[in-house]
């Protein structure tokens, strides 16, 4: 079982309802997993390596900016054994070690040499490549000496070499490498600022971010005329990309940054450091440039994405005999508590009217939401504060209840992976001494939901494709 306090979170409340939300949730974060994905994507036969498939097809890297076409192969790579040089396994990310375990498991002793940065609370459990615990969502001392360990690795490969990157969300942080001039605690200050305390959706967050790091998005430079494998754990649904619209007048990125920084009340607030590399313009750390992959055998193949996790869990919906509906796959960059407090007023609909579903009924939703906390925040997450609003919306419901988990298994800086509400959460924690409202003002909701057994636990899940919320209406009491 991927919840480790099922029986906790059943003890109480509306026991059917939490039930088949619970069961919900565990089969679509179980679904999260890119170990089979990546068995399918990489094979050997008859002293053959085979990459790529039909079904996970070799594209562009992540970040290159295709300003002409370039061609790919109609099929997948096809490479002689014997005619391979040294083969190097790097990651990083909350995916990373999973799907490095997959690779290892395929090549065994052809691998060289390798290391990937996974992140702290996981176990170990790569035997021939070295692994660095460290930190996220904040960056640590030991994603710093865990990267400059791959760089050092990608700097070695050299044409005829294959380098295998294991890369998911989560790697800006576990792979932290500040760029010349910077150090630790800048990038940790401008996470805080940005990310944190002022409530940037991630993509503003790396898109500033990842101008002051020299190997995330950067491993062409590093890997040279390598052959470059990235495995990608994606957190976005496909065909869904993130739109960030400049102002027509931004032309160049790292105006795009200050601009972003200002925009969100962060620049005078961040290090001066990191002011004057951006307003330097160093183009060594800016986008990749064509001259860094575009004749060379760099590609990328996305092995796993939130589609998985949604498409998982709505079959298991409708095989609990549910009406079931994904009402987004990717509702990200809007403030927790707004949308928690309006999925709430749907699932009233659908009690009430049996609209826009009839009930009994379950509608989904994938993405990554914000919560901007200010300096003075408590124990809390997205999860946990969007379960935690929509609990003061459904106050007194028999029929309502509503989970949210994060498919890493850690709600922002917490050690839980969201939680679960219903009609008598706020009556409980009340009796309980806490107050709803207050705990929700001062961001403390992990810590709410902890104390009256609400807030779900089930360790690393070792994948990153965003939330999985549950919003479940039950049938219609019978009238006695």
């Amino acid at each position: 079982m991927i919840i480790r306090n099922r029986d906790e979170l059943l003890s109480h409340g509306q026991v059917e309802g939490r039930r088949q939300v619970l069961d919900i949730l565990e089969a679509g974060m179980a679904a999260g997993d890119p170990y089979d994905n990546v068995c399918k994507a990489l094979r050997i036969e008859g002293g053959k390596l085979i990459i790529g498939s039909d079904e996970f097809p070799l594209g562009p890297m992540v970040g290159h900016n295709m300003t002409r076409p370039r061609p790919f192969p109609p099929g997948p790579l096809v490479l002689d054994l014997d005619e391979i040089g040294d083969i190097y396994l790097v990651g990083g990310g909350k995916a990373a070690q999973r799907q490095a375990e997959a690779i290892e498991d395929i090549l065994g002793d052809l691998i060289t040499d390798g290391h990937v940065n996974a992140k702290k609370g996981d176990q170990i459990r790569l035997k021939r490549v070295g692994v660095t615990l460290a930190g996220h969502p904040s960056p640590d001392e030991d994603s710093v000496a865990g990267a400059q360990k791959i760089v050092e690795i990608e700097r070695r490969a050299k044409k005829g070499d294959i380098v295998f990157m294991s890369e998911s969300g989560g790697g800006t942080a576990l792979l932290t490498l500040p760029a010349p001039g910077l150090t630790l605690r800048d990038i940790q200050d401008v996470n805080r600022c940005l990310y944190l305390e002022h409530g940037a959706p991630m993509p503003v967050a790396n898109a500033v971010r990842f101008l002051l790091m020299t190997l995330r998005q950067k491993h062409s430079r590093h890997v040279g005329d390598a052959t470059l494998i990235m495995f990608s754990t994606e957190e976005r649904p496909p065909r869904n990309p993130v739109s960030l619209d400049p102002p027509r007048t931004i032309t160049d990125e790292y105006d795009y940054a200050i601009f972003l920084l200002k925009e969100y009340g962060c620049w005078d607030e961040i290090p001066e450091a990191v002011r004057q590399f951006l307003l330097r313009k160093d183009p060594a750390y800016g986008k990749l440039r064509p001259e860094d992959w575009y004749d060379k055998p760099h590609f990328r193949i996305r092995v796993m994405g939130p589609e998985y996790m949604l498409a998982a869990a709505e079959r298991k919906a409708h095989e609990l005999g549910l009406n079931a509906a994904i009402l987004a796959s990717a509702l990200s960059s809007v403030e927790s508590r707004v949308v928690g407090e309006s999925m709430a007023y749907i699932a009233r609909e659908i009690e009430l009217y049996n609209r826009p579903l009839q009930a009994p009924a379950v509608f989904m939703i994938g993405g990554e939401l914000v919560v901007t906390t200010g300096k003075d925040a408590g124990e809390g997450g997205r999860n946990s504060e969007f379960v935690a609003s929509a609990a003061t919306r459904i106050v007194g419901s028999r029929r309502i209840v509503i989970g949210s988990a994060d498919s890493d298994g850690s709600d922002g800086p917490t050690d839980y992976a969201g939680g679960i509400v219903d009609g008598y959460t706020v009556e409980r924690a009340a009796a309980a001494g806490l107050d709803v409202a207050e705990e929700l003002r001062r961001h403390n909701t992990c810590g709410l939901l902890r104390g009256i057994g609400d807030a779900i636990h089930t360790g690393v899940l070792r994948t990153n494709v965003q939330d999985l919320r549950v919003m479940y209406v039950g049938p219609q009491e019978q009238k006695s």
